[in-house]
């Protein structure tokens, strides 16, 4: 065993550190530090939001879908939002926004460290066997639980986290040759 005044001199390291921060709104920026003293980093995890499925995982347009996530202690860092603004700011299938409007407001509140559910409507989307699934809260984007997310055929020849397919709302001839045509 190891004594503890040896431990903290194991856990000290020193490195160059460059960040490029984005928060997927704007340009990305690089972070520089004016003095070594004034640069602190702390890596917490436990302020990731996770997002653990999108039920169903397979969309077509105007469906209503639910995103399972767990914001963790995300939330106490938000502060001061806007009466119209919500903690989180989108949630994306391949870039196509869900639209949570009539479920989700900003008195809306969720659980810290449990899985929240929200529904929402799935807007207009590209046929595609395999789409990315992203949320984005005011802190940045959430981490996605791609063991969760990932669905797979029987022999794991094909998988996808979010399947888009095409939809079918009317058809317009009314009548028609059985051969088809």
């Amino acid at each position: 065993m190891v004594p503890r005044r040896f431990l903290d001199s194991y856990l000290t390291m020193s490195f160059r550190l460059d960040v490029q921060a984005s928060d997927g709104l704007n340009e990305e920026q690089t972070l520089t530090c004016p003095t070594v003293s004034k640069c602190t980093i702390k890596f917490q995890r436990s302020y990731t939001p996770i997002v653990h499925y999108l039920s169903p995982p397979v969309l077509y347009f105007e469906q209503m879908t639910e995103v399972s996530f767990n914001p963790k202690s995300t939330t106490n860092l938000i502060q001061n939002l806007q009466s119209d603004e919500m903690q989180f700011i989108n949630t994306k299938v391949a870039g196509y926004q869900i639209d949570f409007e009539f479920h989700v407001d900003s008195e809306t509140t969720f659980s810290h460290w449990r899985s929240n559910r929200i529904t929402g409507q799935v807007g207009d989307q590209l046929p595609e066997a395999s789409q990315n699934l992203t949320m984005l809260w005011e802190t940045g984007y959430a981490d996605n639980q791609e063991t969760e997310n990932l669905h797979c055929s029987f022999d794991n020849s094909t998988c996808y986290q979010v399947k888009t397919v095409p939809v079918i709302f009317e058809t317009s001839a009314n009548s028609g040759y059985r051969t088809g045509g």
